[in-house]
């Protein structure tokens, strides 16, 4: 019976944190918080087999807000073709000027009237008390969307509130990752260029002190400010091998400043390339590549 389940065993391919053909894991954003109608350049990270490579991408806007109803990111017209606005440069980075409605269109303003349909609310902040611009990057068909953090008014606060929460806020900074380190099971380093075919080592990386910051959040019901700390995630990709686990980080309470993960080596000896993206809550990115020798 045993052997009658393990055979019917269906086969989902490769790991979603395999890299089998170029990708695009992330984009960051500088700076990554701005007003609307500021300039910022994205960064796009394409990752391929190859390692990290440099990829024309089609930019766009989208610029139609989400209806309640819809429980996605953004509205699913944005990932249709003729759903955004295209941009008129396909620099990389790329120079971009946010567009000066978007607390109206995405955040605490009240939003257009669309002729024919009842009067639309704000949205509502994520739980950092933030608001985004989505940003749709075409590389070869494939469309990713990527949420620029965009700064509008303190809804549903006093003025008194209000003003305490211009004067504390600071907007965010991206974080900045520190070197990859690889251990084996006893804790030993293992040097990134003599990594035993077929071993298990746990890989680890960090960020600075100054990456997770503090920030205040409106506690509308006691209508005062929260101080938050920023949590931490972590996103391993590998062109070969097996990784445990694709995403680790800290939570905001977790004062550690890395994270690990797992990593099979594969049983061929050669180049293995690894990417890792740290983000944190507020949207703030950043990403990094490492080539892996296994002998």
């Amino acid at each position: 019976m045993l052997l009658l389940v393990a055979g019917c065993r269906p086969d989902f391919g490769a790991p979603l944190s395999r890299v089998t053909a170029p990708r695009l894991a992330a984009v960051r954003f500088d700076p990554p918080e701005a007003a609307p109608g500021a300039s910022v350049t994205a960064t796009p990270f394409v990752v391929s087999p190859a390692g990290a490579v440099a990829w024309t991408l089609d930019w766009s806007l989208c610029l139609v807000p989400k209806p309640t109803t819809v429980n996605d990111v953004v509205d699913p017209a944005c990932l249709q073709p003729g759903g955004t606005t295209p941009l008129s440069t396909t620099a990389t980075p790329l120079p971009l000027t946010l567009p000066s409605n978007g607390c109206r269109l995405f955040g605490s303003d009240t939003p257009p009237v669309v002729a024919g349909q009842p009067p639309a609310q704000p949205r509502a902040p994520d739980v950092t008390g933030g608001y985004y611009q989505p940003v749709r990057a075409d590389l070869d068909g494939a469309a990713t969307i990527a949420l620029a953090r965009i700064r509008c008014a303190l809804a549903g606060a006093s003025f008194d509130v209000a003003t305490a929460y211009a004067a504390a806020y600071v907007a965010n900074r991206n974080p900045s990752l520190t070197p990859l380190a690889a251990y084996d099971a006893a804790g030993a380093p293992v040097a990134l260029d003599a990594v035993a075919a077929g071993s298990v080592v746990t890989l680890a990386v960090g960020w600075t002190a100054d990456s997770p910051e503090s920030f205040p959040v409106l506690d509308p019901v006691a209508q005062a400010l929260v101080t938050h700390r920023e949590a931490m995630t972590v996103s391993w990709l590998a062109s070969d091998g097996d990784i445990a686990a694709s995403n680790s980080g800290r939570g905001e309470d977790d004062p550690a400043l890395f994270a690990t993960t797992t990593w099979t080596a594969p049983a061929t000896p050669g180049v293995v390339h690894l990417f890792v993206v740290l983000r944190d809550s507020r949207g703030g990115v950043d990403f990094a590549a490492w080539d892996v020798t296994v002998r």
